[in-house]
């Protein structure tokens, strides 16, 4: 059996990340908001699955990664996942200002998506429950408790595993090693409890729907350093130290 057949070689993928980053940069705002409000809205529900599941570290962590899953295989502008747009910029595929235009409006379209769903569940009832409105105010106040510095560590360290998954999404010729490719990175990161920008777009909105406590100051203490640490790993790390790798 032809391995090739089925997957692309490291070299090919970095090949394909840059033909996806000139793509990326090339749609109009309109489409890549829209794209973005979608990816967003998918990794909320991927969120909210984490939350039903949250008693169990195994079904949360198992959970959680459809949100890429449906990124990847429906089509979605995610934030975490376009720092890979890093190796189009290095190979002077994309002006930087198309780079930080399209990172911009992508993240500006992934908060609307998760705040969306925030809304839709806040409204429709489903926080009315004790347990589960406990469940998200835990979370959410965990995650504005965290030192800027922890924050961006555990932000780097998850888009590393995020930035794989869509690599190995990547490699795949096929649907399912691509579900395969989203799902192992992202649960091992959930695993871990790192921290992922667009996901606490919804955990930090939804708790702070519940407990007023939860202010719009100490939302963006999460939300500016998780960003910040999102990009060092997936924006810098993996595509800098790869291309080093086979362009240089």
């Amino acid at each position: 059996m032809n391995l090739n057949s089925f997957s692309l070689s490291p070299r090919e993928t970095s090949d394909a990340l840059i033909e996806a980053a000139v793509k990326k940069a090339s749609y109009t705002t309109e489409k890549r908001l829209l794209l973005s409000f979608m990816a967003g809205l998918y990794i909320a529900l991927g969120g909210q699955g984490f939350l039903v599941g949250y008693g169990n570290l195994f079904i949360r962590a198992a959970v959680f990664p459809v949100g890429l899953m449906l990124v990847v295989l429906v089509g979605g502008e995610l934030f975490t996942g376009n720092c890979l747009m890093t190796f189009g910029f290095l190979q002077k595929k994309i002006t930087l200002k198309d780079y930080i235009k399209t990172m911009v409006q992508v993240l500006i379209g992934n908060f609307a998506g998760s705040v969306f769903v925030a809304a839709l569940l806040y409204f429709g009832g489903v926080y009315d429950k004790p347990e589960m409105a406990e469940t998200v105010i835990k979370v959410a106040n965990a995650k504005i408790s965290a030192s800027f510095m922890q924050v961006l560590c555990k932000a780097t360290l998850c888009n590393i595993l995020v930035a794989l998954g869509v690599w190995f999404a990547t490699v795949s010729k096929d649907a399912t090693g691509k579900m395969l490719g989203c799902w192992f990175p992202v649960m091992l990161f959930v695993f871990c409890g790192y921290e992922h920008v667009v996901a606490n777009m919804f955990f930090l909105p939804m708790g702070a729907m519940l407990d007023p406590s939860i202010t719009l100051l100490g939302m963006m203490g999460n939300l500016i350093p998780a960003t910040i640490g999102n990009f060092i790993g997936g924006g810098i790390l993996i595509p800098v130290i790869y291309h080093m790798v086979y362009y240089k």
